[in-house]
Formats: C-alpha cells, structure tokens, sequence
C-alpha cells in the first residue's frame, strides 16, 4: 500500500513502551482500592487508560488531572520501562528505509526522552508532541502536520487505543490500531479500523502490503 517514504507517527504508551504495570498501580493506589498486587492489576488488563479510571469510579472531569499527575509520577522510573518485544527493530527498519517518524502522545516530552535514550532509540525520531490532552488527540494530530508541512495523504498513525483511531477517522488520517496495548482487540475490531496489526513485526508487513 505504502510505497514511498512517508511520515509514521507513532503512539507511546501502550504502543512502543510497555508502561501497563505502572499505569495500573498508579490509578489502583489513586483509587485507594485495596491492596496494589497482581490480581487486581489483572482486572484492569485490556482496558484503555481512560477505562481503568472510569472502571476504578473516577468521574470524566478528574481524568486530566489524574493523568497529569500520573505522567509527573513516572519520570523516575520511565527509563525502566520496557519496550514491546519487536519494537525496536521495527523502529529502526522504518528509519532505515527513509520513513520520517515522529511520537505524539499524552504523556510528556521528559519522559519520552528519557525512555527513548534508555533504550537507544533516540535517534530515529524527528520530535516529539507530549501532553497531548486525554481528549484532543484529533487536533494535536492536524497541528503535527501542518507545523511539519506534511500532507496527510502520506501519513499515517500508530496506536493502540480506541481514541487513536477516533482520533485519526475524524480528520481523515490512516491510523494502524495494534492489538498488544492498553484497548482490548474487540473493541478495537468494532470500530472497524482500516489496518490492524497483531505484532510489532506486522507493522511492517501492514504498511508493504
């Protein structure tokens, strides 16, 4: 499909660092809901972050506020996060062919740097738009593209959750919706995105078909 070089704007969380364990614990210890351990973080498995909070009884209004503070919390330790497995090595193919990659997320620029360094990947990305709101990822993507000078018709999205492909269908940008991040794969299926992958490996294949 994909022929040219192009520019791929990747996700974060959920789609490139594997930050699960420490997004759950933070809301489950925000919540104050019994005791921080592996079955209740499992409970959580398969929700999207906005999900997490809402099944945990946060209301709509407190979730920026509760994802900024989240974000703040994980600089001492994002450089311990682990990538996907696979993921890198699709990171640096991509660059290696003459894709521009660029990261836009909601979590913040310090703790995406940090992350990217501790595991060498730093180099392979173009800039970084962080703490994109929890609800305006849309307009962030538009902004990305105009600023860049890049034509949507070859660009497209990664990401893991159900808001990215909204995001992405609501401004006419492809979006590639991966199956391993926060979104469960059915929810994900019922929107009906246009490209699915199930590993970080088909990323590639995806965008060779």
């Amino acid at each position: 499909m994909y022929t040219k070089s192009m520019t791929i704007i990747f996700d974060f969380d959920g789609t490139i660092a594997d930050s699960f364990d420490y997004i759950s614990e933070f809301l489950l210890a925000e919540a104050k809901i019994g005791p921080v351990n592996e079955s209740s973080k499992q409970v959580l498995r398969g929700m999207s972050m906005q999900a997490m909070a809402r099944e945990l009884g946060f209301p709509w209004y407190k979730l920026p506020g509760l994802f900024i503070r989240g974000r703040r919390g994980m600089a001492g330790g994002v450089k311990h996060l682990q990538p996907f497995e696979g993921m890198p090595e699709v990171i640096r193919k991509l660059h290696a062919e003459g894709h521009e990659l660029f990261l836009l997320s909601s979590n913040n620029v310090r703790n995406i740097r940090a992350f990217l360094h501790a595991h060498d990947l730093h180099e392979y990305f173009l800039e970084i738009y962080g703490g994109v709101g929890v609800f305006g990822k849309g307009p962030a993507m538009r902004k990305l593209l105009k600023e860049n000078n890049l034509e949507i018709s070859d660009a497209i999205y990664i990401g893991d959750e159900v808001r990215d492909a909204e995001a992405g269908q609501s401004i006419g940008l492809d979006v590639l919706s991966v199956l391993w991040g926060f979104a469960r794969s059915k929810d994900l299926k019922a929107i009906n995105p246009k490209l699915l992958a199930a590993t970080p490996k088909d990323i590639i294949t995806v965008l060779e078909r």
